[in-house]
C-alpha cells in the first residue's frame, strides 16, 4: 500500500467490506487506518447502476461472487493495471479477463 510506484483504486464495496465491523467494536486505529488509506487512492468507484451492470457481467461470465464481482468490476472501470486480492490462486478471481490478478500469497 506505501508504493510510491503504484496508484491505489478503492470503490464503496472495499468500504462495506471493511469499515462496518471496526467501527461496530470501536477500533479506532484500525478504522483510521482505513481512512487514510481511501483519501490516498486515485479513485474510488461509488455503487451505481452502471457499476451494478458491470459486475453482473463478470459474475456471470466468470463464476464470481457479488462483492470480487463488484471490486474487480470497480477496478476495471477505473483503468487499474492489478487487482491484488488475498484469495489464494485458483479462485474464479483468476479467471477474468482483462485486468492482472495478483494474489498476496503469491504472485499469479
Amino acid at each position: 500500500m506505501a508504493d510510491d510506484h503504484r496508484e491505489s483504486f478503492a470503490c464503496d464495496n472495499v468500504k462495506l467490506e471493511l469499515l462496518p465491523k471496526p467501527t461496530f467494536e470501536k477500533r479506532r486505529v484500525e478504522i483510521e487506518f482505513y481512512n487514510e488509506h481511501f483519501k490516498s487512492t486515485a479513485g474510488s468507484e461509488p455503487f451505481s447502476q452502471e457499476l451494478g451492470a458491470a459486475a453482473l457481467a463478470l459474475a456471470k461470465r466468470y463464476g464470481l461472487s457479488a462483492g470480487d464481482a463488484l471490486n474487480l468490476a470497480a477496478a476495471i472501470r477505473q483503468g487499474a493495471e492489478e487487482f491484488i486480492t488475498s484469495e489464494l490462486p485458483g479462485k474464479p478471481v483468476f479467471r477474468v479477463a482483462g485486468i492482472r490478478v495478483v494474489s498476496l500469497h503469491g504472485r499469479s
